[in-house]
């Protein structure tokens, strides 16, 4: 009996599908033609009309340092209009303790952690403006 289970554990565990982390949209061509990677993501976020379209961007070309603070920033202009204005206060409220527990990541030291904090403060505002926001 034991190896039945044994059998079917294995089978389970090696045929669940991987879980792969989104892939950049900005390929070497897009790169160069905007002067650089930095520069070709910065322009990928703004240009991208949609809440989740600007953080799915984000999410997927992250750098891992204090670079993605002013991409987290775009983000934020896109998502938080969509339902900070007419949110109740509760709805603000939570979002504000969201929040603070993504700011309690950048206390750490190091600039992948200032990095880390903004993506979470992006995710958040996503988040949000999915439940709460409107669709435009």
């Amino acid at each position: 009996m034991r190896r039945v289970a044994t059998l079917v554990f294995a089978v389970c565990a090696f045929a669940m599908p991987a879980f792969a982390a989104p892939k950049c949209p900005i390929d070497d061509d897009a790169a160069a033609k905007a002067g650089g990677f930095v520069n070709a993501v910065t322009a990928a976020v703004k240009t991208e009309f949609s809440c989740e379209g600007a953080f799915r961007v984000l999410e997927a070309c992250q750098f891992g340092s204090t670079t993605d603070n002013a991409l987290a920033d775009m983000v934020l202009t896109k998502c938080e209009p969509r339902f900070l204005p007419k949110a109740l206060p509760a709805t603000k409220a939570a979002y504000e303790k969201a929040r603070a527990k993504c700011s309690k990541i950048a206390a750490k030291d190091g600039t992948m952690y200032q990095g880390q904090a903004a993506v979470c403060m992006a995710r958040t505002a996503r988040d949000f403006a999915r439940k709460y926001g409107t669709r435009s």
